[in-house]
């Protein structure tokens, strides 16, 4: 039915090409004018000589002039224009010309969607790669990420596989060599402890012991911050009364200064939600900083809205404050600086891998080092002052 109805429309349509061609007879137009016009509307001469043949049977031989009509055959419609001397088929070659670009079209979105697919495909191992980096960049070392191509992407993962098997047999020779070293210092100390218990002494004997336990601290601190900086230490946050972490730091503090040292810690008890080991080893090496530079008065620490902030009188920083952040930062003017220059890098590194901020400011002469996002909730009312 709708092919019906598409071949009637095509013979009005042939119709009204007729009815003009012979108003251009009619008002004597010539032969190439009649050939400019079919040629303007898209028809093209046939030169398929078995079709000629076939068509030519049905167009009377005896005839006079210039003669335009139309010829059908199973397929297609066909104007003829004939003189004496010859005659011309023409084809409307504006319909194969749509089915052509229509053709074409389909053909160019067959292949669009082959290269976004076969693009895929080769992006696909891209996936698995980005998950082996993230775990890398977690701290996890024991992963393979070798992609069995042979294109970019398979050199890409094989050379990032060795770049891994590189940095772990480097993570493990350091934290053998280490492990080694603390091992080796820890025995000394140990003698030196059981010597200690021998001194009939009893003030010497207890500073002798109390050397020891501060040198055996110290070295399990380095261990720890071994630990966080080559990401295998495991965070632990819990919530703990602040007045059992600054117990601990006490502990570690108390006979490092002379007793007429002070600190003036907060009058109300609170919670706080941090890893207990971490936290209380910031809070020592902030606190001694802070007994060790003092220019005079005590060391305060106070807490203010979600922070902990610690105190000290001393004159402004030399430089800015984040070149201090940086391991083994010495201040040449500084004649008070001692140590590696790791002081206030363990503190911000170990208070950041726990989540919380660490900030600085400097006002009427007072250093004010700031932590946030380490209270949770006060717990009760109290007085205290250590000195």
């Amino acid at each position: 039915m709708h092919a019906n109805n598409e071949h009637l429309e095509a013979q009005r349509k042939y119709n009204q090409f007729i009815a003009t061609i012979n108003k251009i007879i009619y008002y004597g137009g010539n032969l190439a004018l009649i050939e400019k016009y079919l040629n303007e509307l898209d028809f093209q001469m046939i030169d398929n000589q078995k079709i000629k043949e076939e068509l030519f049977s049905q167009v009377a031989p005896n005839f006079g002039g210039i003669v335009a009509k139309i010829l059908n055959d199973e397929d297609s419609i066909y104007i003829l224009v004939q003189t004496p001397e010859k005659a011309t088929l023409y084809k409307d070659s504006s319909k194969e010309s749509r089915k052509n670009s229509y053709i074409l079209t389909f053909m160019a979105f067959f292949i669009v969607i082959v290269l976004y697919i076969l693009i895929i495909k080769s992006l696909m191992p891209l996936r698995g790669l980005r998950k082996s980096i993230r775990k890398f960049a977690q701290g996890e070392q024991n992963i393979s990420c070798v992609i069995p191509h042979n294109d970019e992407i398979g050199e890409l993962s094989r050379e990032f596989d060795n770049a891994i098997k590189k940095i772990s047999a480097l993570n493990q020779s350091r934290h053998l060599f280490l492990r080694t070293i603390m091992h080796e210092l820890k025995t000394p100390i140990t003698k030196g402890r059981i010597v200690a218990e021998m001194v009939e002494n009893q003030t010497q004997k207890e500073r002798l012991i109390f050397i020891f336990m501060r040198l055996n601290s110290l070295i399990d601190e380095f261990a720890k911050i071994e630990e966080m900086s080559s990401k295998n230490y495991k965070i632990s946050k819990q919530e703990y009364p602040f007045q059992e972490v600054l117990d601990s730091v006490f502990k570690q503090l108390m006979n490092d200064y002379k007793q007429n040292e002070s600190i003036i810690y907060p009058q109300e008890d609170f919670i706080v939600k941090v890893d207990f080991e971490m936290f209380s080893l910031a809070l020592k090496n902030l606190i001694d900083n802070a007994l060790k530079y003092k220019s005079e008065g005590s060391v305060i620490i106070e807490t203010d809205a979600n922070s902990i902030i610690v105190k000290n009188y001393g004159q402004p920083l030399l430089y800015p404050i984040n070149e201090y952040f940086k391991p083994f930062f010495k201040d040449s003017k500084n004649p008070h600086s001692q140590g590696l220059g790791l002081g206030l890098y363990i503190i911000k590194n170990t208070l950041e891998a726990q989540g919380l901020k660490f900030q600085y400011a400097y006002q009427d002469q007072i250093h004010h080092f700031i932590i946030k996002g380490a209270m949770v909730k006060p717990k009760k009312q109290i007085n205290h002052k250590k000195g």
